[in-house]
């Protein structure tokens, strides 16, 4: 079984103008006062929902794509029921 890999939010800072990696755990304990720590350590403001996505920061990028590898979908064969009662 492969480890989880966590759940991220992609949410717009209002004083970079950047769009920041955050886990489900600090968008949890910044969900009140809406600041958040991103991936890449920068504390988000963050925009209005309304305001459209902005780039993605280089940083949380970075971050990300060296703390995993490409991963290929792992696809499982399934025998059919009628091939299978033979």
């Amino acid at each position: 079984m492969s480890p989880v890999e966590p759940f991220l939010v992609h949410i717009r800072c209002d004083t970079d103008g950047y769009t920041h990696a955050v886990t489900e755990e600090e968008f949890a304990v910044g969900r009140h006062d809406g600041r958040f720590r991103a991936v890449c350590g920068h504390v988000v403001l963050a925009a209005p929902m309304i305001e459209e996505p902005g780039r993605f920061d280089p940083v949380c990028r970075d971050v990300l794509r060296a703390s995993s590898e490409p991963a290929v979908p792992r696809q499982e064969r399934r025998r059919l029921r009628w091939r299978s009662r033979r």
